[in-house]
């Protein structure tokens, strides 16, 4: 599963622009390069929850020099990411550009980043070199098909050829992925689309972390869900917004580029006609999926999270309240729903499932759609269901949530070659969400200008992924066209309405109460 998010400097400091990509791009990386060396230096300041309490920053050591490695049975990370204090790690970049797949050292022999021109030279030194070659072999495609598929490729690709394994290995132990894509999107919804979806044959699926950069300047993120969650992506992405937010948009330091430095190589594969072939079978795989995946951001602009701050409404479990009076509204029923709990407070804590679609909730939003309730029955419903909401998430952040015990159940059932337990099968736990059959697949992004989100869960459902600003909400909706239940231009309408409706409740005078 995927995450991806726009780098928000684009709203803010830059205009897109073809002329100026690689000065931009150059300053993404740049940030990029940062942030790796905080991590690599452990200079990363720990997490701390509202209470104090400290959070684990293992998955911080994922994000670098992670690659998920296909099997036939079962996938395998690989990670040759190291601190500084433990010996170091590979530093070496891949970029992708038109097909083909470079090799880029963006450190000097200081081991320091390369300065900002310096970056941009090589950049656009691989973007015009790529373009006189010509469209490359698009080997990256192959980690976008069934995860059977790419496993056997990957073993005969290796098999051709000493050169295949050495480029394997230099691909795999890379530090991260960064992508010179050929797209000019004209707005955020192009953009999330392309950073979702995006052309297969330059993107390597299996790094833990792609940097893409369109032909016009835009950054987006494309990153695999295993070895980490959407927050660490999200803290990387605002780790660079305020960097390069105080720097003004601009990079600083000096304005040349020092002779010496080692400049990009090209790794050239050793193909044949069944790999060529297996290319062209993994792009048609990967679009055949893509093209069906509708991404929509959304700004709710009228108000944010200070509005709900006299109320003493956490707005988290606000807007959670938002998306179920909005499903019920559209589709006449309440939605089995998973929002994303953290449990990081634990040694190696990831998430756990807060099913948001509680009693409560659904009694709220259905009183809220009956025309003879009452204001004082819709805020007295409303603060109810916002309280189940706020113990549910303490529980499942305190490890007493049941999905991921019963997922491990079933993962050592089926590990022992046993009969899966009658539960798991039941109507009833699928129609609760079980088995990943949620038509609300839901988690905040925080309280950053970074968003994003991934594809919806089932294919009659929604992906809605949000962040809680200030002076507004943004949403990350996704559904799948081809669906004739779910429409998220739709979901997107009820849900202002929704968000309207509640402001209305909690403004109401306490006379009309």
């Amino acid at each position: 599963m995927n995450t991806a998010g726009p780098h928000p400097l684009n709203l803010t400091l830059w205009q897109p622009s073809v002329e100026k990509a690689w000065e931009y791009g150059s300053l993404y990386l740049w940030a990029f390069l940062q942030f790796n060396q905080l991590v690599r230096e452990e200079r990363f300041k720990p997490h701390t929850s509202k209470e104090g309490r400290p959070l684990s920053m293992e998955q911080f050591r994922w994000v670098f020099n992670c690659t998920r490695i296909p099997g036939q049975d079962a996938d395998s990370l690989r990670s040759t990411f190291r601190t500084n204090a433990e010996g170091g790690c590979p530093l070496h970049l891949v970029v992708l550009c038109k097909g083909h797949v470079w090799v880029m050292h963006p450190w000097d022999a200081m081991g320091q980043p390369l300065t900002p021109p310096e970056l941009e030279s090589q950049l656009g030194g691989i973007w015009d070199r790529s373009e006189a070659l010509g469209p490359g072999p698009g080997v990256a495609a192959l980690t976008c098909d069934t995860r059977d598929r790419w496993a056997k490729n990957r073993d005969w690709l290796k098999s051709l050829s000493h050169t295949n394994m050495k480029n394997l290995d230099i691909i795999e132990t890379s530090a991260f992925v960064f992508v010179l894509d050929e797209t000019t999107p004209d707005n955020f919804d192009q953009l999330v689309w392309e950073g979702l979806c995006g052309d297969p044959a330059n993107r390597w699926a299996d790094k833990s972390l792609s940097a893409i950069l369109t032909r016009n300047g835009f950054g987006v993120m494309n990153n695999d869900h295993t070895p980490y969650d959407a927050m660490v992506s999200v803290v990387m992405g605002h780790y660079q917004h305020l960097l390069l937010t105080h720097m003004g948009g601009r990079g600083g330091g000096p304005g040349g580029v020092r002779g010496g430095l080692t400049p990009p190589a090209r790794l050239t594969f050793d193909l044949d006609r069944k790999t060529l072939g297996a290319v062209e079978v993994a792009k048609r795989t990967s679009r055949e999926f893509t093209s069906d995946v509708v991404a929509r951001p959304f700004f709710f602009r009228e108000y944010g999270r200070e509005f709900l701050r006299p109320h003493n409404l956490h707005p988290d479990s606000y807007v959670q309240m938002a998306l179920q009076l909005t499903f019920l509204r559209v589709h006449g029923r309440p939605a089995p729903t998973y929002e994303t709990a953290s449990t990081r407070q634990f040694y190696h804590g990831r998430t756990e499932t807060i099913r948001s679609c509680t009693t409560e909730a659904v009694d709220w939003a259905s009183t809220m759609l009956n025309q003879k309730a009452t204001t004082s029955e819709k805020r007295h419903k409303l603060i109810t269901a916002i309280e189940k909401h706020n113990s549910l998430r303490g529980l499942c952040e305190n490890n007493h949530g049941v999905d991921r015990h019963l997922f491990g159940l079933y993962i050592i059932a089926l590990e022992a070659g046993e009969e899966v337990p009658g539960l798991f099968t039941d109507p009833a736990y699928v129609k609760s969400g079980g088995g990943g059959n949620f038509h609300l697949s839901t988690s905040t992004v925080g309280y950053t200008p970074v968003f994003g989100g991934v594809a919806a869960m089932t294919k009659d459902g929604y992906g809605c992924f949000y962040n809680m600003l200030g002076d507004r909400f943004t949403f990350f909706i996704s559904h799948y066209k081809s669906s004739t239940v779910s429409d998220s231009a739709a979901f997107t309408r009820a849900l202002t309405r929704s968000l309207q409706e509640m402001r209305a409740v909690l403004e109401a005078p306490k006379s009309s109460l």
